[in-house]
């Protein structure tokens, strides 16, 4: 197994605070989650994605546009952790957060673990401390 974890973005890489915090909850002997890496390392995804059509919509379903982004992930780095979970920053847009998610999981055979830090808040997306969801867990797995 890689002695770094791999930690995905989109949008912006963690700060030196939220990196911190994922550090301390995925890597060594009190981890909360036990990834068994020895480091983080952030990875840009490039933010090169399908347009939608002229009214805001797309033809294409959620699974097909992640079939398009899975370039993106792989231009990032991803075949290399596959086999194993990684880490999802998620980004600002919700919808394009579910795409990748769904895409990292067809990459890797994992769900990942996301770093949440938007959240919606009387329908006002806002951004708050970092928290760490492993969906793996919640889809049953490991």
């Amino acid at each position: 197994m890689p002695s770094t974890l791999g930690c995905y973005f989109l949008d912006e890489p963690l700060t030196e605070e939220e990196l911190a915090f994922a550090v301390r909850t995925l890597i060594g002997p009190w981890a909360r989650f036990r990834s068994g890496a020895s480091g983080l390392v952030q990875r840009r995804v490039p933010g090169v994605l399908p347009l939608p059509d002229a009214d805001g919509s797309f033809r294409a379903s959620r699974e097909r546009r992640a079939g398009q982004v899975r370039a993106n992930l792989r231009h990032a780095g991803i075949r290399q952790d596959g086999g194993r979970q990684v880490v999802w920053v998620m980004p600002k847009d919700t919808d394009w957060d579910a795409i990748f998610q769904y895409a990292i999981r067809e990459e890797t055979g994992y769900g990942p673990y996301v770093a949440q830090r938007w959240y919606l808040e009387d329908g006002v997306l806002m951004r708050r401390a970092l928290r760490l969801v492993d969906t793996q867990m919640l889809l049953g797995g490991l």
